[in-house]
């Protein structure tokens, strides 16, 4: 009855995504959307260095961002829906981190939201068992449709808040833009075991309140996202 009750909530707001879609953007111009959004990817990939990524994984990319567009007509998702800023700022640094995943087979993406930086990382690293951890009702409905779409089976979805949910069985932590970052961040990694890392999508200023915050010795390497002034991905491990 559950996945019958999800199934049914999945459809209604899938359809009521494509008929305000439908009402907003003309077919052509969201035809024009998507192409501009695969141009600029393409770009992006080529300015940050990432070769990785396959026709088919692109391609995947792309609908992710289709389905985000639809959804966030009737769900708020992200404000960031323009093809330029969306495939830098989303995707981009999304995909950036995929580097840092090292040797680890599993990752827990704390806050998913519309899925970053969990959904891209699941799409560049098929070998790794990806979890998006989604309070929100019907961001993780977003995400279960998403992962139908895109037929990820590394993909999963946990509808939990941090606090309740058991972080001790993944080899790495992410997130990005989590809801009181500044107030969860240091629990997380309070509860973080020895050989657990976090890899945290954030500004300057967060990794020096983590610093303050977290009263374990830390080991803390950073590294600066392509383009950005102000953004970078810290690596936090416990001595």
């Amino acid at each position: 009855m559950v996945n019958k009750a999800r199934k049914a909530e999945r459809e209604r707001g899938s359809k009521g995504a494509r008929e305000r879609g439908a009402n907003s953007i003309h077919s052509i111009s969201f035809a024009d959307y998507l192409a501009q959004f695969q141009s600029a990817l393409e770009k992006v990939l080529s300015d940050f260095n990432i070769t990785s990524i396959k026709e088919n994984q692109l391609a995947q990319l792309v609908k992710h961002y289709e389905l985000m567009l639809r959804w966030n007509q009737r769900t708020n998702l992200t404000r960031i829906i323009e093809p330029v800023d969306a495939a830098r700022l989303h995707y981009g640094e999304s995909l950036f981190g995929a580097q840092f995943v090292g040797q680890a087979k599993t990752l827990l993406d704390i806050g998913s939201g519309a899925g970053f930086p969990g959904l891209p990382l699941a799409v560049a690293l098929p070998e790794v068992e990806v979890t998006a951890l989604e309070a929100n009702q019907k961001k993780s409905l977003f995400l279960y449709e998403v992962k139908d779409a895109l037929s990820l089976a590394n993909f999963k979805i946990a509808g939990s808040r941090v606090e309740a949910f058991d972080l001790s069985t993944f080899e790495r932590l992410t997130s990005r833009a989590l809801d009181r970052a500044d107030e969860m961040m240091p629990q997380v990694l309070k509860r973080m075991r020895a050989e657990q890392k976090l890899m945290l999508y954030c500004a300057p200023d967060m990794v020096d309140h983590l610093k303050k915050q977290t009263a374990e010795k830390l080991v803390i390497e950073t590294h600066a996202i392509p383009q950005s002034d102000s953004r970078l991905i810290a690596i936090f491990s416990h001595i």
